[in-house]
């Protein structure tokens, strides 16, 4: 029997999973069934569950791929800047124009939708916690990068800001769907942003006042 091309593997895994996030997205995880994501897709049953085991795989992998280009945002966007402090101010300005995009709610939406049913499965938790953690420790890492180059205080818990950066982001997506609002939220993240900054940049100016003496 001639081997299928990878290529060909990976594009039907992709039309897989575009096809299970549209119906997550529309129906919801609980009550969407791998007979309508089979069908989205022109498959078989049988030749879905030969890509994807179960349910809780496919969401599992809809969510790694948001966290994935999440990532690769970070890293273009932050490699891009002069300085890791600057990096991390055009990051949040990145995050402000996309609160206002239907597809920033869309990808919210299914990571309410993941975290809801790892509620319920301690194994599909147990797998979303890991590209969670990778993306959170992307975001910390930015926030040291600037604190070792003296852009930033570094007695501020990159961690801890990382989580409350990052959750932020995560609740104003979802609050602006009930609202109908996303000039609101990324006028709300911006204002945050500018806390953070100023009281990161008031923090080490302070401190370095009281090293020298002033």
């Amino acid at each position: 029997m001639a081997k299928v091309p990878d290529r060909y593997l990976e594009e039907r895994r992709r039309e897989i999973l575009d096809a299970a996030g549209r119906a997550f997205i529309e129906k919801g995880y609980a009550t969407t069934t791998m007979q309508e994501i089979a069908t989205a897709c022109d498959l078989a049953p049988g030749t879905l569950y030969r890509y994807f085991p179960g349910k809780a795989d496919l969401i599992a992998a809809v969510v790694g791929e948001c966290m994935r280009m999440y990532h690769e945002v970070m890293v273009q966007v932050t490699e891009a800047a002069p300085t890791p402090g600057e990096g991390f101010r055009l990051l949040g300005e990145h995050v402000a124009d996309g609160l206002a995009m239907p597809e920033w709610q869309d990808d919210c939406t299914l990571r309410l939708e993941s975290y809801l049913a790892g509620r319920r499965d301690d194994g599909l938790r147990e797998r979303l916690e890991e590209p969670l953690r990778n993306t959170l420790g992307d975001l910390a890492g930015i926030i040291r990068a600037a604190q070792a180059a003296g852009e930033a205080d570094p007695d501020v818990d990159a961690d801890a800001l990382a989580l409350l950066l990052h959750s932020t982001v995560a609740g104003l997506s979802a609050l602006s769907m009930p609202l109908r609002d996303t000039e609101r939220a990324s006028a709300a993240w911006r204002l945050l942003m500018q806390l953070v900054t100023s009281l990161m940049i008031q923090q080490k100016a302070s401190g370095d006042a009281e090293r020298v003496g002033v």
